[in-house]
């Protein structure tokens, strides 16, 4: 005998399929509303993340991901804590700062193994390393001031041996600075120092003395505790976008250039391709898995800062790292 249950049963799957719909609406109830807030614009930075979007790899893991693009006054810490994101990118110095001053956000991966932070000279300065700048103009944004402190206390000095001045490239170009910080991974804005004819030296900041990583995740201390589950299926989308980026980079900036118009496609390929084989993937990814955050890392970038006065020297990566996310996640290889 069949059951007013089953009639009913069968009515609904009749009608979910009159309309096309038999096996999509569970899968879309279940998704999960997501904010990701970037700390830059969109670019080859966030090739990963937009990858994951476009190609459906959220989607897959149940989850509706809308990504904001950051900025120059973006503040993702802020962001995060306001709930304007549950999920953000941010840089080293501004996580270590909000620990500092005890506030409840923690990194769960790290999508830049190197923070790529460089300090760039034209040849003729014969400026080969930073025990070079001293007596030198070095050339940076009011918001470096830290990590050249780190620099040169690694290398013997201090911030009175230079002179800072707020620079970008034109600055070294134009003569008004010996040095000027800028970021391998911006292919377009080095080009007039890689085509300068006496040649270029750099000095980046993971060879003297401030080896933090770069483009972490980041999220509320109790959304990690309570939602581990949605952090670890974003975690695996973002590696699965990457890897996806990493092997269709032409089709990776296609999707970037749909977010963003303003990008020049051939300069921003190139970008991503530097971006991937010198700053997602290396020794650690291989022997780790993607995003993978060194707790060791962590307390050696943490003492650097501490040691110039920047933070207080009691906190530890545990007040910055949550680990549980990277340790539950299926992470690639490579």
């Amino acid at each position: 005998m069949i059951s007013r249950r089953s009639l009913l049963a069968a009515a609904s799957i009749i009608s979910l399929a009159s309309l096309g719909l038999a096996g999509v609406a569970p899968a879309y109830a279940q998704q999960k509303q997501v904010k990701l807030q970037l700390a830059w614009l969109f670019n080859g930075a966030a090739a990963g993340e937009i990858v994951a979007l476009k190609k459906g790899f959220f989607a897959e893991k149940g989850l509706d991901v809308e990504i904001l693009p950051g900025g120059p006054n973006s503040n993702t810490v802020q962001e995060t804590l306001s709930g304007v994101a549950q999920i953000a990118t941010a840089y080293a110095p501004e996580i270590m700062y909000a620990a500092n001053q005890g506030l409840p956000i923690k990194t769960f991966g790290a999508a830049f193994q190197k923070a790529p932070l460089t300090f760039y000279s034209l040849g003729e300065s014969n400026i080969k390393s930073v025990a070079d700048w001293k007596g030198k103009r070095i050339g940076a944004s009011q918001g470096a001031t830290a990590q050249i402190k780190v620099v040169l206390d690694h290398n013997g000095m201090k911030l009175d041996d230079i002179t800072f001045i707020q620079a970008q490239i034109p600055g070294l170009l134009q003569g008004q600075v010996d040095v000027v910080a800028s970021w391998p991974t911006n292919v377009a804005q080095n080009v007039p120092i890689v085509q300068n004819p006496a040649g270029y030296n750099t000095q980046s900041i993971w060879d003297n003395g401030l080896q933090f990583q770069s483009n972490y995740y980041i999220a509320r201390t109790d959304l990690i505790g309570s939602d581990s589950d949605m952090l670890v299926k974003f975690l695996e989308a973002c590696d699965k976008g990457w890897a996806y980026a990493a092997d269709h980079p032409e089709e990776a900036i296609d999707m970037v250039a749909s977010m963003s118009s303003a990008i020049e496609k051939d300069k921003e390929l190139a970008s991503l391709k530097v971006i991937v084989s010198d700053f997602i993937y290396t020794d650690e990814t291989r022997e780790h898995g993607f995003a993978n955050i060194s707790k060791d890392r962590w307390n050696a970038t943490l003492q650097t800062y501490a040691k110039i006065g920047e933070i207080k020297p009691e906190l530890t990566a545990d007040d910055v790292f949550d680990g549980s996310i990277l340790a539950a996640a299926q992470r690639t290889k490579r």
